[in-house]
């Protein structure tokens, strides 16, 4: 189906959504715009944005009064992107300590939405967001990348999924005539997959959207029970690094391309690839990401760095080079779709995945989330743990039917040997299964104290 909004399917989408937002077309006709901008317009575009936040947030926003009063900054001495990086970053544990002086003295309490991580990383975090913005526009703008209309019909995995009868009824209602199918990434059993594979039989929907490590759950029942389902035209995956061996599994179950999504609770739309796939398009006009050293100061493009984060559309809970814990690069090359979004490679680990040998010196998880990469099909799902006494073990659930798993799996053992330079015992070991929480898979673990 065509994704113009000439199609009466699509009109009536729009209708219907406006009687509750009428300012969600004109939301959706500035992003198709924004993404062809010449990359010298479009900087502009964020650039003023970034600068009207930090001004924003200065008067009316008490962390960052304080804040900037403590480093003797003035927004208004912030007058060209490179002295951006003076302004101080935003760690989780601020944010977690300083919520409530975060929201804006103009806020009321109608203004703000709540949103809470699901706290992987062991610090979750409360966030607000401002009601008004209309960020399914970011969401609109990629469907139209796939060639997707906004009312598709769409499979998705999550975790906390209403499930009673009165929440279904009242969804129905609401994305009619859209059709929607919903698992609960968070309970997961046979029994709820099933029921899901049949759904997905019976509607067919054209976009699978979902938790990575739930998604790859319910790729291998559909592969083990050798299920055809009716292809989707679109996998969209999201919330934890998409390995590629997740990729070519799912890929294989669904009969679809697998397309990442970067994204966090605390600010959902960063980037997602398109089609051709040469890297992740960065929403800058909507975030201003940067990738930084230890230092707080911007990395190179092609060199890897802490993700740091601005949000250009919430004034009202402004997170200002905040740091997420995720670890990411830019990519300094356009893409040949022709949109000028930047672009950013995925993002295949966080600060704390890395190994620590005795010495103090460090694996990075960039490296380790990718150890299958050479052979993605030898095995179907993989996680290095650190154990306490530094020793490190690759757990993995192996492909039987691959030609040569073992020599693979001696492979990458091999492999991390040399990289740990001896320095730490590396064993390797076949499990039957890896428990995901709420449908995401910690592909690195350490059991090392802080």
């Amino acid at each position: 189906m065509s994704t113009t909004l000439h199609s009466m399917k699509t009109k009536w989408f729009f209708y219907k959504y406006s009687w509750a937002r009428p300012d969600a077309r004109r939301a959706f006709e500035e992003a198709t715009k924004n993404q062809m901008l010449p990359p010298d317009a479009l900087e502009a575009l964020s650039w003023k944005r970034t600068r009207d936040l930090l001004e924003y947030a200065y008067e009316h926003v008490p962390y960052y009064r304080d804040k900037f009063q403590s480093v003797r900054l003035n927004p208004a001495d912030i007058t060209k992107p490179e002295h951006f990086p003076q302004v101080p970053v935003l760690t989780r544990e601020e944010l977690q300590a300083n919520t409530a002086r975060l929201i804006s003295r103009e806020a009321r309490p109608h203004d703000l939405k709540a949103s809470t991580t699901g706290g992987s990383t062991g610090q979750p975090v409360k966030v607000y967001h401002e009601k008004k913005v209309v960020r399914s526009a970011m969401l609109w703008r990629v469907l139209q990348w796939w060639d997707l209309p906004p009312d598709v019909d769409t499979a998705s995995i999550y975790r906390n999924v209403a499930s009673d009868w009165r929440s279904r009824v009242l969804s129905a209602l609401f994305w009619w005539p859209t059709r929607r199918i919903l698992l609960d990434a968070s309970a997961i059993d046979e029994a709820s997959i099933g029921r899901f594979v049949q759904d997905m039989m019976r509607i067919r929907p054209q976009l699978v959207h979902a938790y990575v490590g739930a998604l790859d759950h319910v790729a291998g029942y559909i592969l083990e029970k050798k299920i055809h389902i009716p292809a989707p035209k679109v996998i969209w995956s999201t919330c934890s690094p998409l390995t590629a061996v997740q990729e070519r599994r799912i890929e294989r179950a669904f009969g679809a391309p697998v397309f990442d999504h970067y994204g966090c609770c605390e600010v959902y739309w960063l980037s997602a690839q398109c089609p051709v796939k040469e890297g992740l398009h960065i929403f800058q006009d909507v975030v201003r990401l940067e990738f930084l050293d230890d230092n707080g100061h911007p990395v190179p493009a092609g060199q890897s760095g802490r993700v740091a984060i601005t949000d250009l559309q919430n004034r009202l809970f402004p997170l200002i080079r905040y740091v997420n814990g995720d670890r990411g690069r830019g990519l300094s090359r356009p893409c040949s779709c022709g949109r000028t979004l930047p672009l950013m490679d995925k993002v295949v680990g966080r600060v704390s995945d890395a190994m620590r040998l005795p010495d103090a010196t460090t694996v990075a998880g960039e490296y380790l989330t990718t150890i299958f990469d050479d052979a993605p099909d030898a095995v179907h799902r993989f996680q290095v743990v650190q154990r306490s006494d530094y020793s490190i073990d690759i757990l993995v659930v192996p492909n039987p039917s691959y030609p040569h798993c073992q020599q693979v799996l001696d492979t990458v053992r091999s492999r991390l040997v040399q990289k740990t330079r001896n320095a730490v015992p590396v064993r390797i070991a076949a499990v039957d299964s890896l428990p995901s929480a709420t449908g995401k898979l910690h592909f690195v673990r350490s059991e090392l104290g802080n």
